[in-house]
């Protein structure tokens, strides 16, 4: 997605206020004990002091350009805002810690998982900030890919750096269906494909806001749904398995206008039909055994 100019403007905005480095140094010094909303307020004197500064008009000019977005003030001092512990969390997730190169493959890793199509065993591949789970040996499947940060390499192995990664990207596909982006907050809009004359339905779900951009197949949008959670598991469908390992779902359309489709998913207790609009909402669940 392209920014407009008034999104473009206020990022320019919000980076160029962390140009300088006594405004790093005041809020380093809001966040050494952050607790969310009990965070006690420091005050003028002990903010100036802990950034080292004697020269008053300086030290007000630079916390003055932060005010409002980045530090709140209180009644008894200062406060950092939301927006700058949310820059902060994703600096450390991401940031290129000393020894995170010999924590994130540089190769392809395998993994103890199977590729749905030709059932070769998978790799798991880790470029530009995102865990792919592919098939080295066929291009029948498109395999998996989703955003994790650096960080989350640290104690794990290539397992289960695919599973926490397919963990976090159905909690976050599941927010972002029901109407909120699991970054921004913002509204999302989901558009499913369930026509597909290829046969590869896919539901596609963007923030109206900001970035957040995913495309997956019906199913995996409806995971996190606790009636088709239950249907799932009672027709013997393992959730704890990633996403890739789950059985597709065949599709059918129930009408037309209103539109409504059917997912019928088979398990080794049954099949779980489960209807859903043409928001991806879901109208009803049933089992067949």
């Amino acid at each position: 997605m392209r920014p407009d100019d008034e999104s473009a403007a206020a990022v320019r905005d919000a980076f160029s206020l962390l140009g300088h480095e006594i405004r790093l140094e005041i809020l380093l010094a809001l966040l050494e004990d952050w607790h969310a909303v009990y965070t006690e307020p420091r005050s003028y004197a002990e903010l100036m002091d802990a950034v080292g500064m004697r020269d008053s008009g300086k030290f007000n000019y630079h916390l003055d350009k932060l005010r409002g977005v980045y530090v709140r003030e209180v009644e008894d001092g200062y406060v950092p805002t939301a927006a700058v512990t949310a820059l902060y969390r994703a600096v450390l997730a991401h940031r290129p810690a000393e020894g995170a190169a010999g924590r994130t493959p540089s190769e392809p890793s395998p993994i103890d998982s199977e590729c749905p199509q030709c059932g070769a065993g998978a790799v798991l591949r880790y470029e530009r900030g995102f865990v792919t789970v592919a098939c080295p040996d066929c291009e029948a499947w498109p395999g998996f890919t989703y955003p994790f940060p650096t960080n989350g390499f640290a104690g794990r192995s290539a397992d289960a750096v695919a599973r926490e990664t397919a963990r976090r990207a159905r909690f976050h596909v599941g927010l972002a269906r029901t109407g909120q982006c699991p970054f921004c907050a913002g509204t999302t809009t989901v558009d499913p494909r369930l026509e597909s004359e290829a046969g590869d339905d896919i539901v596609e779900i963007t923030c109206d806001t900001c970035t957040f951009l995913v495309g997956v197949d019906p199913l995996s949008a409806l995971l996190r749904d606790g009636r088709v959670a239950a249907a799932l598991t009672d027709v013997g469908i393992d959730l704890e398995r990633p996403d890739w390992e789950l059985p597709a779902p065949t599709t059918r359309v129930e009408s037309r206008d209103p539109a409504r489709f059917a997912l019928a998913v088979e398990g080794d207790a049954g099949t779980a039909t489960i209807v859903v609009d043409d928001s991806l909402a879901v109208s009803s669940v049933d089992i067949d055994r």
